[in-house]
């Protein structure tokens, strides 16, 4: 696997655990052989969704809010020093409004009002408070969210999802102190496919004494770390 492969499979790991149906997507363009532009991960979570068997809370740094739909659009990179959003979402409104009518979320009328106001919080300058928050719309908040498991954890500077807050919410999920009476942690993990079930596999590792770190997993995945 290639360090991208990994650091796209963290990150719908996060959010598959955090309640939301996860997929990559392409933007089509009219150009003969091109791509207006890709995204890693486009995560959506219904507003009546309830995994209370689990006895785990949803993620604090998500903000999620009850009753709302939640869409995030996902943008991951493996280099710290290029972590922004590809260049075509934050400049062509039609883009995002693809990826609108792909999700279904919005009427179509309401599709080109949505995009003009979540493009502004796809720029690098971002206020965090904005981008947390994000557009609401019909019952449907839309936000755009960068990961880089590589970048050391930030404090309040931008909303980055990083690889430490991966891993702690992944392990609080996999490794319970205790045994859960209403969820067996313990099972046959390839029933997470690939190539989620290789990270699965090595979090839920009972024989580790210490918190799992990033290049750990690297390490035991065989990927070289770009930087």
């Amino acid at each position: 696997m290639k360090q991208s492969d990994v650091d796209e499979a963290l990150a719908a790991l996060y959010l598959r655990l955090n309640g939301y149906f996860t997929t990559g997507l392409i933007v089509h363009s009219p150009e003969h052989g091109q791509a207006t532009t890709e995204v890693d991960c486009v995560a959506i979570r219904m507003p009546n969704h309830r995994q209370v068997d689990r006895i785990v809370a949803d993620a604090p740094f998500l903000g999620i809010k009850p009753g709302l739909t939640d869409l995030i659009i996902c943008e991951v990179k493996s280099d710290p020093t290029k972590v922004t959003f590809n260049n075509p979402l934050k400049t062509s409104q039609q883009a995002i409004e693809a990826i609108l009518e792909w999700a279904g979320v919005h009427s179509d009328a309401n599709i080109a009002n949505v995009a003009e106001k979540v493009q502004p919080l796809l720029a690098d300058q971002a206020s965090i408070d904005q981008v947390v928050s994000g557009i609401v719309e019909d019952g449907v908040r839309v936000r755009g969210l960068l990961c880089c498991p590589t970048m050391a954890p930030i404090d309040g500077a931008r909303w980055l999802l990083d690889g430490a807050e991966i891993l702690r919410y992944a392990e609080e999920c996999f490794n319970p102190p205790e045994r859960r009476e209403t969820c067996s942690v313990r099972y046959n993990f390839q029933q997470w496919g690939y190539p989620l079930s290789k990270i699965v596999i090595w979090l839920k590792d009972k024989k580790r004494q210490t918190p799992a770190t990033i290049d750990e997993l690297y390490q035991h995945l065989d990927v070289v770390r770009q930087v």
